[in-house]
């Protein structure tokens, strides 16, 4: 067979519905061989960076791999936007894109250039495939990569006649790797830290041969049952192992305040869960005040550890026990110390310590310890605070819904608010908001596991691809995605995708005409720019864009939004129709502190 046939074979055999991309001459082997295999749906996109937007969401969103092809080198640059996002995300991608006849490459023809070096940061894994015959390893290999835990991107570049050419090689069935957790084994002691990697049975929690005794489990535990203020901050790989019930288990049992690192992109933690604070903010100083007094933090599937900016000031409480625990070693540990640091399957791991606490718990160990108070009592105490605390939070929140209610331009937070009122249980959010995103995840009360998108590696231009890839996931689904005005216009074509395909995304574009995100920062720096009143390059003005103008052009149904009384009413009909909707919120556009 050809090899762009064994390619394609192995694309059927792995269950690829969709191939995202935009063609070009390098491409055409592919696009040719493509017409034989019409169960592998070609989803044209205008833009690279969209077709790889989409790819990502339809992963996000499907917990299957998302497949990409795009135009050799000029193609590959215009997609790596998207690419590094997924990358920080640890979406499952392969990337493909065609390459010049190999015989050619010495000559150095246009078009022409290095892929792998191109894609190799932001990826697991990044090959040129030299001859028809590698064709069946390297594919097989790609998708065997792309999703092991820690799962990301890996890209393999094409050359037109390694696709031309014969193979006697059939597609490989697929490897899948599944990484136990639960039981430790290999763990060591090193500088008074308490390390291990997971694997095995998720019920059991011993303490095996050449393991310190007690295990790591059993310390987390310990630190957890004895602490005076333990705080957790979960991270996107509990959602991605879908470790969302266990962890709300070891939280329960703890008695602690919980939040979600900065950043994340998808929901790890229930939003209206009492002990839950949502969200963190990616700042030295507001990181410092949210752990402030803790004696025991543990980290589960965080990645995004360090502020924006940089913070000369330790973040961690002097003298605070660490845990980390996360699927890749490398970030365990990565900025900070960890005094318990496990390396494994996460939803087994968190199991297993929530099972570890029962035990500590049962044995009634912890009884007097240091302040006199049982665990319970200790417990009991902690909880009372913490509900104090989000009583004061829910007031805060609701007079900024009320405030809302008169404010011209809009209250980005009363949009939110008449939103969670509409939220059900088959709708997904994709977030790109940006300076809106305190509001979104403050006022949308009603998120559920595995139906939220939101930007991880700060890259603009994600959430409105990422959206339309998500709705092909769940077609019975649907989708808002809340985008601000400045991430939109990087990519506008999409909505172009969204009318072609007939995809129901409803875009709400929080609109304030400009950068407001730098204008903040600005401000916050307090120099002659704040000064004055002035921000170069940030204003997005003069003209001012019409959503509702490019939404028409490209076929989507659309409204401009600017009194509070017609929140309520835009947002009941473009969910009440099932087709792509675009509504255009002019929003606050005074600036604030952000940045710091």
């Amino acid at each position: 067979m050809l090899g762009r046939d064994c390619l394609l074979e192995a694309f059927r055999m792995y269950g690829v519905e969709y191939l995202f991309g935009n063609p070009g001459t390098t491409e055409l082997p592919l696009m040719d061989g493509l017409v034989n295999y019409p169960d592998v749906k070609y989803i044209l996109a205008l833009h690279e960076d969209v077709a790889v937007g989409m790819a990502a969401g339809y992963a996000q969103a499907s917990d299957k791999l998302g497949v990409v092809n795009l135009h050799i080198t000029p193609g590959l640059a215009h997609g790596l936007g998207n690419l590094y996002d997924a990358w920080r995300a640890r979406v499952p991608l392969v990337v493909t894109a065609g390459q010049h006849d190999s015989r050619l490459a010495l000559q150095e023809p246009a078009l022409a250039g290095d892929l792998v070096s191109m894609a190799k940061p932001f990826t697991k894994w990044s090959y040129e495939i030299r001859h028809p015959d590698e064709i069946a390893i390297a594919v097989q290999r790609a998708f065997k990569v792309a999703m092991t835990p820690p799962t990301g991107p890996v890209f393999l570049s094409l050359p037109s006649d390694v696709m031309m050419g014969e193979t006697s090689q059939p597609p490989i069935p697929l490897t899948h790797v599944h990484v136990a957790g639960g039981t430790v084994v290999g763990a060591v002691t090193s500088g008074g830290a308490v390390t291990a990697v997971a694997n095995g049975n998720e019920e059991a929690v011993p303490s095996p041969s050449g393991c310190p005794s007690p295990s790591p489990i059993e310390v987390a535990a310990e630190l957890l049952i004895r602490a005076y203020r333990p705080v957790m901050i979960v991270g996107d790989g509990v959602a991605q192992a879908h470790a969302v019930s266990e962890m709300v288990r070891l939280a329960e049992t703890v008695g602690c305040e919980v939040y979600s690192e900065h950043q994340s992109a998808a929901l790890s933690f229930p939003t209206g869960h009492p002990q839950f604070f949502g969200r963190g903010l990616p700042n030295g100083p507001y990181l410092q005040q949210i752990l402030e007094g803790a004696d025991v933090v543990m980290f589960v599937g965080v990645t995004s550890q360090a502020p924006l900016l940089y913070f000369a000031e330790p973040v961690l409480p002097e003298g605070a026990k660490i845990i980390h625990i996360d699927f890749a070693a490398w970030e365990i540990g990565k900025n900070n110390h960890a005094d318990v640091a496990i390396a494994g399957d996460i939803r087994g791991l968190v199991l297993a310590i929530a099972l570890a606490c029962d035990a500590v718990i049962a044995t009634e160990q912890v009884l007097e310890d240091g302040d006199g108070l049982s665990f319970a009592e200790r417990r009991v105490r902690r909880l009372a605070g913490i509900a104090d605390r989000q009583r004061a939070r829910t007031v805060k929140l609701r007079e900024e819904r009320e405030t809302g209610r008169e404010q011209k331009p809009l209250s980005p937070a009363y949009i939110m608010a008449e939103l969670n009122e509409l939220w059900d249980a088959h709708m997904i959010l994709v977030d790109e908001s940006v300076t809106t995103g305190r509001y979104v995840h403050t006022q949308l009360r009603a998120l559920r596991e595995g139906r939220v998108i939101a930007l991880k590696g700060g890259g603009l231009g994600y959430g409105m691809p990422a959206a339309l890839g998500a709705q092909l996931a769940r077609p019975d689904e649907r989708v808002v995605a809340v985008i601000g005005d400045g991430s939109a216009l990087y990519v506008i074509q999409a909505l172009w995708n969204a009318a072609k395909y007939q995809l129901p995304v409803v875009y709400l574009i929080v609109n304030n005409t400009s950068y407001m995100i730098l204008k903040g920062g600005l401000r916050r720096l307090n120099g002659p720019a704040a000064a004055a009143g002035l921000y170069p390059g940030m204003d997005l003005v003069g003209p001012e864009v019409d959503f509702v103008a490019c939404a028409n052009s490209f076929g989507v149904r659309d409204v401009r939004v600017t009194a509070p009384e017609e929140v309520r009413p835009a947002l009941e009909a473009a969910l009440k129709e099932r087709r792509p909707y675009l509504i255009d919120f002019v929003i606050d556009r005074e600036v604030k502190e952000f940045l710091q």
